[in-house]
Formats: structure tokens, sequence, C-alpha cells
């Protein structure tokens, strides 16, 4: 018994480790195989106590770290193993993580209102005898901006079928940034859309951080009961593509997920909800019915489609190691010429280009951020 409570003690790494110059070099370079070799070696951890002590992990995912079968390189798993270890950040290249800061010197989370920067003040009319913004957050704003850029506005001519009400995005999402009034003004529906792999959920958690509004993930939210619900109907719960998830699992995900989008709304609450949207943003009659329960409540629709080439989208597949993205990458070519790669919401949209030809690697860099906004805020 005291072995098998000692199995599930929550573990960190031990100073000695920490202070071991080969420790040091492998966590500037972010190689997870040799850090868990390492805390193998020196502190006799297994993968199992490993596991158990970072948010997500299991020992296989941990074992396919190890033997250089899966990388780390998403910026929240590095944030997670940090806190679940306690590598203290700046040995990997992270701002100071919330248990490294003594509470009375830990800043509070909240914006003052007024301070705003000062390049942004015209853009959202805030008075000029405003305060300036302190300089660390001018630096946050400037990468916002650069990322911003990348958003491409609807233009006027567009022969969308389906023609939505305009959204300022750009300058709703920099409002509630500098102000830090996430419910200021009518609310906003923010539908963020594409292809698997394509950066759908970085760029909406990209505007959630920034903004405060409410992020809805259509897999954090189902993805249990969808597994489990296609098990009972004696299917893969990886399946996403056979006619029992299509035509008896997918149906029920969407109205869930709108179910909760819709809650929020009804609250004016601004919200923002990716999923890969396939079926609904070509469909002219869904798109008129959104268009109509949103209109009725005074909410603005914001609807980004993410545009990726093909490769981008399987490196970032294989880098994410996902269970449910395992028939497709097992079957890519089938894949590939199952979906239309030119399709485009029937609806006006925004679109982001975060293929890796694209001037700005808009997930890498949305990831990347978050740490530094909330540093920031």
């Amino acid at each position: 018994m005291p072995e098998t409570l000692a199995h599930h003690t929550p573990y960190t790494v031990s100073a000695a480790l920490l202070a071991r110059e080969e420790m040091r070099a492998a966590c500037t370079a972010r190689d997870f195989t040799a850090i868990f070799l390492l805390i193998r070696k020196y502190d006799h951890v297994g993968q199992d106590r490993i596991a158990a002590s970072v948010e997500g992990f299991s020992q296989p995912r941990i074992s396919r770290i190890v033997t250089g079968k899966a990388q780390v390189e998403d910026l929240d798993v590095i944030e997670r193993i940090a806190d679940g270890l306690r590598i203290p950040g700046a040995m990997l290249g992270l701002a100071a993580r919330m248990w490294e800061i003594a509470p009375d010197a830990a800043r509070p989370r909240g914006r003052d209102p007024l301070r705003v920067p000062a390049h942004l003040r015209d853009a959202i009319g805030v008075p000029t005898d405003a305060p300036p913004v302190d300089p660390r957050h001018d630096e946050v704003t400037d990468t916002i901006n650069r990322l911003l850029a990348t958003v491409e506005t609807p233009t006027d001519d567009s022969d969308a079928p389906i023609v939505l009400p305009p959204c300022e995005l750009k300058k709703r999402i920099l409002s509630a940034w500098s102000s830090g009034r996430p419910r200021e003004g009518a609310p906003v529906l923010v539908l963020v859309a594409g292809f698997a792999g394509s950066g759908k959920t970085e760029f909406a958690r990209f505007i959630s951080e920034i903004t405060g509004w409410t992020l809805v993930d259509k897999d954090t939210l189902s993805r249990p009961l969808t597994e489990s619900l296609l098990l009972a109907l004696d299917a893969d719960p990886n399946d996403r593509h056979t006619a029992t998830y299509q035509d008896k699992v997918r149906p029920l995900e969407y109205r869930c997920l709108f179910d909760a989008v819709f809650d929020n709304i009804q609250l004016g609450i601004s919200t923002v909800v990716t999923a890969p949207f396939l079926q609904e943003v070509v469909s002219e009659s869904w798109l008129r019915r959104l268009k109509s329960r949103c209109g009725t409540r005074g909410v603005e629709i914001a609807v980004v489609w993410m545009r990726c080439d093909v490769d981008s989208m399987r490196d970032y597949l294989e880098t994410r190691d996902a269970a449910r993205d395992s028939w497709k990458l097992s079957y890519w070519d089938e894949y590939v010429a199952s979906v239309n790669l030119d399709q485009r919401p029937a609806c006006t949209h925004f679109v982001v280009d975060n293929g890796r030809h694209a001037k700005t690697n808009l997930a890498d860099q949305a990831r990347q951020l978050a740490s530094r906004v909330r540093d920031a805020s």
C-alpha cells in the first residue's frame, strides 16, 4: 500500500537536478526527451509518476516523448509541464510562473480601464486625457496588432449569398483588450471555422485571451460525451468520418455547442466559438437562421475562415498527436480527396492565412503571445 500511494504522489523536480548543467541545457533546448530521462536517472522517478504530476498527461504519452515518437512544441503543454513538475519558467524560456511569485509580489489580474496605449486612443474613441499604458502593455499590444494584420476584412463587393451585418472585428478586439471591458458594447459572436489542423483553436484562444470573451470549443465541450456515445454505438471512439458519427453523433455535438453559445449571448456575453463548421458555413439556410437568431438579440456576427495549405495542416496534426486525427493521418490521401480545399463560407467572412508560406505564422505566435498577455495583465 505505501508503494502504491507513493506511486501516485505528485512529483516535483528536485533542487539538485535543477542545478545540474545537463538539466539546464535540456530545459534551455526544451528537449523533453532528455528532461524526462534525466528525471529517471537522478530523481529515480518513473513515467507513471511524471504523468500523474502533469495535467492531461498519461504514461503512454510520456513514453512516446521519451522514445522520440512525439515532441512537445505547444506552449500550453510546455507551461503545464513546468507547472506540474515545478520547473522554473526562466529555465524553459517562459515568464515566471504564478507559483514562483510571492503572494505579496503578485500583480492583480485586472487592467485599469483608463490605461490605454496612446496609439489606440483615436481608434477606439478613448478621451485624450487618459493616462498612457505601461510600456510592457504597449509591447504586447504591438504584437496583437501584427497578428490582427493577418485578418483579411470582407470586401464590399463580396458575392456571398448571405450578407452579414458589418462587424468591425479588429476594432472590437482592440477595444476589449485596451479597455479591459469585455462586455462593453453589443455582444459579438466570433465563429472560427476551418479544416482540421488549420489553426482554429489557437486563433480562437488568442482572441479570447486578449478580449476576455468567453471561449466555447467543440472538442472541449463535447469530446468525452462523443467518445462515450460512439462506444455505446459499438463504434470507434475516435471516429470522425463514418456515417455513424456524421448522422448520429455530429448533429448532437453542434446542437449542444450552440445551446451553450446562446446561453452566453442571451446574457450579453461576447463569445468565441470554434469548430470545423464545414457543413454549417456552406448552408445558406443555416446561416440565415444564425443571422436571424443573432439579429433579434442585437448580436454582431463575425465568421472567420482559417485558410491553410495541405502540408501545413498535416504538420500540425502530426505535432498535436491527437487520437481523433489517427484516421486522417493513416489515410491522408483519401482524407484530402474527400474535402474541398477551396471551400469558403457562403456568407461575408474574414479570412486568416495560416499556411506555411503566410507572412505571419499566426497559430505559433498566438500560442507564444498567450503567456505574455497573462504576464502583462
